[in-house]
């Protein structure tokens, strides 16, 4: 049966990437932290058809889903690029893929990782998943687990693959960077990462074809999971609260849960989009 594997790349977690200019397009930073990112990207691609993939997927996870250059993707990878989404960061996840790998990512807000974030822009100061600290990473496993998709791999700095061990102890991790502060990075050579990229690659599609990895379960102990979701404003709270079965349980936090996880996935792009946009330009 032709393997296929899904690559969901984000870009804060990528080699050479530290600073909020260098994930901003129009900066001056921004073209060379993309080739950065687009390297790491390939080297993983490469990987995976080398070493038993016959198919992999590219989805463009970063901001509004557009970064990758269309014409430096290795040609042997199919691209998932732009937006609106039924499935947000895991678009594809849904097409009979076999794997996910999870490329390039962040800790969560307050993990004290290089440049981390909960959905950027959608206000949140602090976010959690059955009562635990939760990231993009651990929402995104959530939805592969859904679909049986086991995640491979995770890429990222410290704080990121930390928060991967949780939610996906199996998979192959790489370590990309170390913070010294949220917006300072102890950046490791890009050879050296890129062919840990590569080995982690090879590793992973051994592990699935023994069987040694497996998707987590998809739903928490009591067969549902809850998003408990802190905004740095009230405003954002207020606008959450105008769908269904979202509940505010303090002044700038709202609770959602779900016993259908692509129903409970989609509804928090709602509450993210909803939050964002009450956010006001001068008061937040």
């Amino acid at each position: 049966m032709p393997v296929s594997i899904l690559i969901s790349a984000d870009m804060e977690g990528a080699t050479g990437v530290a600073t909020p200019e260098d994930v901003v397009p129009g900066t001056g930073a921004w073209a060379g932290a993309r080739d950065c990112w687009t390297e790491d990207v390939n080297a993983v691609v490469a990987a995976l058809l080398e070493h038993g993939a016959d198919e992999v997927v590219v989805t463009d996870a970063h901001g509004n889903g557009s970064n990758l250059e269309t014409g430096r993707i290795d040609p042997r990878a199919t691209l998932i690029r732009g937006r609106s989404r039924r499935f947000g960061m895991l678009e594809g996840i849904d097409g009979g893929v076999h794997g996910a790998v999870f490329l390039g990512y962040h800790g969560t807000a307050g993990s004290g990782g290089v440049l981390s974030h909960a959905f950027m822009t959608a206000g949140i100061h602090t976010l959690r998943v059955n009562g635990e600290p939760a990231g993009e990473g651990t929402i995104n496993a959530h939805l592969a687990a859904f679909f049986a998709v086991p995640v491979l791999m995770v890429s990222g700095d410290e704080a990121a693959c930390e928060e991967a061990a949780r939610y996906a102890p199996s998979a192959e991790l790489v370590i990309t960077k170390g913070a010294l502060t949220r917006f300072t990075a102890r950046l490791r050579p890009t050879t050296a990462v890129r062919q840990d990229l590569s080995v982690a690659a090879e590793r992973a599609l051994q592990g699935l074809e023994r069987g040694h990895v497996a998707a987590v379960e998809p739903l928490g102990p009591a067969g549902e999971l809850c998003a408990e979701i802190e905004f740095s404003s009230e405003n954002c709270a207020q606008a959450a609260s105008a769908i269904p079965d979202v509940h505010i349980t303090g002044s700038r936090s709202v609770r959602y849960s779900s016993h259908d996880t692509a129903t409970w996935y989609r509804c928090l792009g709602a509450i993210w989009t909803l939050a964002r946009s009450a956010l006001g330009e001068s008061y937040g």
